[in-house]
Formats: structure tokens, sequence, C-alpha cells
């Protein structure tokens, strides 16, 4: 298991608070792991994602994606600006 910090920033650098924020686990095994999970951003446009599957993970803000491999014990750290 891994985790994800996923940060949400306008086009000032400012956070963006109560944004929805899914990721979908792309190498989650069949009911074994969940195969998704959402999260929305706090007053400081952060979203926490702590024992995610281990394989890639494609993160949706917006309408926007970033694709990230996570490791097992590794900690990501993303951004999206909005």
């Amino acid at each position: 298991m891994g985790s994800l910090t996923v940060h949400v920033l306008d086009e000032d650098q400012e956070p963006v608070s109560g944004k929805k924020v899914f990721c979908n686990f792309v190498a989650s095994y069949l009911g074994i792991l969940p195969t998704n999970s959402t999260e929305y951003t706090d007053e400081d446009g952060i979203a926490e994602f702590d024992d995610i599957p281990t394989g890639e993970v494609q993160i949706y803000v917006a309408g926007e994606e970033i694709d990230i491999s996570v490791g097992q014990n590794d900690h990501e750290d993303v951004t999206f600006t909005i």
C-alpha cells in the first residue's frame, strides 16, 4: 500500500477548497482492494488518500487527469492547477 496527497490550486496559486478528487486504481485486484476512491479538498486545497493500492493511479480533478505510479510504502504528491 502507498499514500497520495493531491493539491488543487487556482490560476493565482491559491488553494481551492471543496473540489472533488477522484482516483482510479488501475491495478486493483478483482474486489480484493478498492478500485477507486473520492475525496474533497480541505480549506488548504488538499485531499489525502491513505492506504491506496500500489500500481498505476489515474487522478481526476475538474476534467483534468494525471497518471502516476505508486510503489509499496511510497508517498506521492501531485498538484493540479485549475
